[in-house]
């Protein structure tokens, strides 16, 4: 019975043979993409759980309360590190975490070091796989660990135990010995650094840093085997407030936190709590591409649903037949599902094909994701294939068998029964299909607008024609600054100690009564010409002028209106509630969070020469890329033991860039498959619905209808179903691109009337040219050809 009902399938299949193509093909595009969202999900799900001892771990973070608003950061001070070593005894293992930006040196080639400074307790704490050297060699402070990628950029080996390697901390050299190589973290680890050394090396790294300073601020993990003795711990992490407290007035912690281990790196990036770890992606990141999947895949079964339909209208004397030779309604609906289960397993077959190549295509969008299948390894995975598997097929197949197999034989073999056309159950699936359809092409277009409003965005500085380089202090700066004078496309040079994208700090400031934080960046002359900010009131700073060091202030826009200030000049400023300071310009507003985040008020000082760590260049655009040659080259003979720091100011926005873009390539691709297969759903309607009113259209013709008249009378309905899809489509992409858009960025541009209407538009070509032959030449039939039975 079974090679009968297999050979059966296979006929039908054969007979059928470009809308079978269509709906495989359909249903393993949908399976594919639902393959990369199990996979980009997983990568979620399992960041940071190689480590063994993760639910055991906690992070000591501070909430702040500032303003009566709350804000937990991912730091602790530096001294809390020791501290709960000696004196919470629960607290098992400690282990502190800051970042180097130092260089390494072999021989006289400089490599980037990722280094990071911790306690010797930190591989006892985290899971790494070591493949030489031994762990416990942390504790000496001559001894540094790499990962086997960077072992191999320094040595071509991973056997490199005992080698030497320099460390270059600014014009300092250092030798270290390498203790152990271990396999480099995964992505989706909350630990990117590439080589590891003792804790007390920060403080070489770091001269200014004290050991016993609680205005210095560390990442603090503590491991507690025994979880039922938190309260305790938690309780006695409090009496580290005051010292906090005491020292910090502008930045009052109200409680230190026992923040989990499992889910830090979501949650990091849910607050957007500064830490010096990894976040895990964002959850439009996950979510997303979970959704595209799952409406491709939901286009994919409606269209084989419809298939299903218009294949078995043909089969009507077939079942008929059957059911006069004793065949029970169970054995059609079985027959008619396993026929779409058989489908639909062809389809998963390709569509795992598929997966891998979409997956190649994923992991050409993200610098820092790589997205691995891995099959036969994962119960998971295969759980979810089988269930993918029986929800299309059933999902597909159920309406065709039971409504088919349900139909009586007398009517069948008289021929009183035509299956054709519409009814309001294919209606609704044709309409849902296309408003999904319309969905995808609105998003796709709502974010490629997007894209473009967020390239011509006026951040309030020069994003194009500057090149920012990093320096130790005043005499470097000077020194540098006088070669790349020798370059005349070089059109301004300024110094600074901090800078609109590298490097700010935040403190209150207090008008009267009010008070508020905003970002500080002290700079020197020249800085604002340079970097292209724009002064809309005021004066810049004045060269070697004492006064405006101590107490002068250049203000934001965005600075003014948050003190209500509408002619700031000479208001005063308190800050650190004893430095008063005088506001004698105003720029406009400067987005120092990019796009990412919401514009922060923002105040400028002036600082002299010595305090410079940032050499600022700016060139025309068509010469940057000589410039920055030219900057390296000089770079290299000054500073010999020290890899050219010098960078693209626009580089910091290229991330925000990346995602819109990347988010345009997937909603069109979406918009494309989905588009493609509606309108091969609303094909196969249309043929189905002529079939039926074949002599309908005849007699029409034979009253003088004309082509025009007909057209029309076919085409209705399919008009009404697309309206309908077109206010769904708009409707839900209105709401669904906003929230999606506003869960990313916070300066965005959302969906437009003209989105709409090009959307609308291009749907309804989309589909007319798909229908027009078809309709065209029904209409313009010879109606003899349709009459000649009766």
């Amino acid at each position: 019975m079974i090679k009968n009902y297999l050979l059966i399938t296979l006929r039908s299949m054969m007979k059928n043979k470009l809308f079978i193509f269509i709906n495989v093909f359909g249903l393993a595009i949908g399976i594919g993409c639902c393959i990369v969202a199990y996979f980009n999900w997983e990568f979620d799900v399992v960041f940071n759980a190689h480590h063994i001892k993760s639910e055991k771990i906690y992070r000591v973070s501070q909430l702040r309360e500032f303003e009566g608003t709350e804000k937990l950061y991912g730091y602790a001070p530096l001294p809390m590190g020791l501290a709960v070593k000696q004196n919470i005894p629960d607290a098992e293992k400690v282990t502190r975490l800051n970042r180097s930006w130092s260089n390494f040196k072999v021989e006289d080639n400089l490599f980037p070091g990722g280094v990071a400074y911790v306690d010797p307790d930190f591989f006892d704490i985290f899971t790494f796989e070591f493949i030489n050297g031994n762990p416990a060699d942390l504790k000496d402070k001559s001894k540094v660990f790499l990962s086997d990628e960077l072992a191999r950029k320094l040595f071509n080996s991973t056997d490199v135990v005992g080698k030497q390697v320099t460390q270059v901390l600014g014009t300092n050299l250092k030798e270290m010995t390498v203790a152990g190589v271990f396999r480099k973290q995964p992505a989706s680890s909350s630990f990117f650094y590439q080589s590891y050394m003792h804790y007390d090396n920060f403080y070489d790294d770091a001269k200014e840093v004290k050991e016993d300073d609680w205005k210095n601020w560390t990442t603090l993990f503590v491991l507690v085997n025994n979880a039922n003795r938190l309260p305790v711990i938690h309780k006695q992490l409090q009496q580290y407030k005051e010292n906090n407290n005491k020292v910090r007035e502008d930045f009052i912690v109200k409680e230190f936190v026992l923040d989990p281990f499992v889910g830090m790196a979501q949650r990091d990036d849910i607050n957007n709590t500064w830490s010096e770890t990894r976040d895990a992606n964002s959850r439009a990141a996950v979510y997303a591409p979970a959704i595209m999947a799952i409406l491709i895949l939901l286009i994919a079964c409606f269209n084989m649903t419809n298939t299903s339909i218009a294949i078995s209208s043909r089969r009507l004397k077939e079942i008929g037949i059957r059911k006069v030779m004793g065949s029970m309604r169970v054995q059609l609906v079985c027959q008619f599902i396993g026929e779409t289960l058989f489908i639909c397993f062809l389809a998963l077959v390709i569509g795992l094909f598929l997966g891998e190549v979409l997956l190649m295509s994923w992991n050409a969008l993200w610098v820092d994701m790589k997205l691995t299948s891995h099959y036969l390894d994962n119960p998971v995975f295969l759980f979810f294939l089988v269930g993918v598997l029986f929800f299309t097929g059933l999902l597909a197949g159920s309406y065709p068998a039971f409504y088919i197999s349900g139909f009586e034989p007398v009517g069948i073999l008289k021929g009183k029964l035509k299956l054709g056309g519409t009814n309001i159950f294919t209606r609704v699936l044709l309409c849902l299909q296309y408003a999904i359809s319309l969905l995808a092409i609105v998003s796709s277009i709502a974010f490629y607008q997007n894209s473009i409003y967020q390239r011509e965005f006026d951040l309030g500085f020069n994003q194009q024609s500057v090149i920012i380089a990093y320096v130790e202090n005043g005499n470097e700066y000077e020194t540098y600054r006088n070669a790349l004078l020798q370059n005349k496309d070089i059109v301004s040079i300024a110094g600074s100690k901090h800078s609109v994208f590298s490097s700010r700090y935040r403190d209150p400031i207090k008008h009267e009564a009010k008070q508020f934080e905003a970002d500080i960046i002290d700079v020197g002359d020249d800085y604002l010409k340079t970097m292209g900010l724009t002064l809309v009131d005021g004066r810049d700073f004045k060269k070697d002028s004492e006064t405006d060091r101590k107490e002068s202030v250049i203000i934001t826009q965005k600075l003014a209106e948050t003190f209500k200030w509408d002619k700031p000049l000479g208001k005063e400023i308190l800050w650190h509630d004893t430095t008063r300071l005088y506001v004698v310009g105003v720029v406009k507003d400067v987005f120092t969070n990019g796009l990412w985040a919401e514009l922060n008020p923002m105040m400028i000082r002036y600082t002299a020469q010595e305090n410079y760590t940032h050499v600022i260049v700016n060139s025309p655009v068509e010469k940057l890329t000589d410039v920055n040659a030219f900057m390296e080259k000089e770079w290299k003979q000054i500073f010999p033991n020290r890899l050219y720091s010098g960078r693209y100011l626009n580089e910091e926005l290229k991330e925000s860039l990346t995602v819109s873009d990347n988010i345009v390539k997937m909603f069109v691709f979406l918009g494309i498959v989905a588009m493609i297969l509606s309108a091969t759903g609303l094909f196969t309607l249309v043929s189905l619905n002529i079939i039926r009113r074949m002599k309908e259209i005849g007699v029409r013709k034979v009253l003088g209808a004309s082509i025009g008249n007909i057209t029309r009378i076919i085409n209705t309905e399919f008009v009404i179903i697309l309206f309908v899809a077109s206010i769904l489509g708009c409707t839900i992409g209105y709401y669904l691109v906003d929230l999606l858009m506003d869960s990313i960025w916070d300066y965005y541009r959302n969906t437009t009337t003209i989105t709409f209407v090009v959307s609308v538009i291009l749907m309804f070509f989309i589909s007319a040219v798909t229908i027009g032959y078809k309709v065209f030449s029904a209409a313009s039939m010879n109606p003899v050809s349709t009459l000649r039975d009766e």
